[in-house]
């Protein structure tokens, strides 16, 4: 979040939008400033993580019903989403390439529905440490080997997150690594 109103709270950013919109920047302060409230209240009601045991049920279900993983309850993965380079601390969210840029993590579910988002790193943090700080991490881990997520070899392999093989070494890896990448 804190990163949000940062990049939002720029006024370059806000003076290239009212340009854009033909309004004052404190138009658009004002209107990002409610708009920015709103989506925080509401969050919480459109992104939601299975934690209890039905809703860990529900997911596995579903996901079952359309693919051959057990006990997996939806995917991860990491994704550098580009911003504008800010004025004031712009360099703290340039990444390897020198585009500015915010490391943002998510899970979805079979529906390809969000049920967790964390947009709080900039870009030189693994994806792993990404998932070990955030609030999703501690169901994962205790409902060890009840529910799995499915992640990219960017994460460790872990009892409740399955990955690709890296060099599948017989038919059975090759079998996996085809089932996997047709999630």
């Amino acid at each position: 979040m804190e990163i949000f109103l940062r990049y939002m709270g720029d006024p370059g950013f806000q003076i290239s939008v009212a340009d854009s919109a033909g309004v004052h920047q404190s138009t658009v302060s004002r209107t990002i400033d409610y708009v920015s409230k709103i989506i925080f209240e509401k969050v919480s009601d459109w992104i939601k993580y299975p934690n209890s045991p039905e809703e860990i049920m529900e997911a596995k279900s579903l996901w079952q019903k359309s693919f051959t993983f057990p006990v997996v309850i939806g995917a991860i993965d990491c994704s550098h989403i580009t911003i504008e380079k800010l004025k004031i601390h712009g360099d703290e969210y340039v990444n390897r390439k020198g585009i500015a840029s915010i490391n943002v993590q998510a899970t979805c579910n079979v529906k390809e529905i969000f049920t967790s988002v964390d947009a709080s790193w900039l870009e030189l943090v693994h994806d792993s440490r990404i998932l070990k700080n955030s609030n999703i991490y501690p169901t994962l881990v205790q409902n060890n080997w009840q529910m799995t997520l499915l992640g990219d070899s960017e994460y460790a392999l872990a009892p409740w997150l399955l990955t690709p093989y890296r060099n599948p070494q017989n038919d059975e890896e090759n079998y996996y690594n085809l089932q996997y990448s047709k999630i």
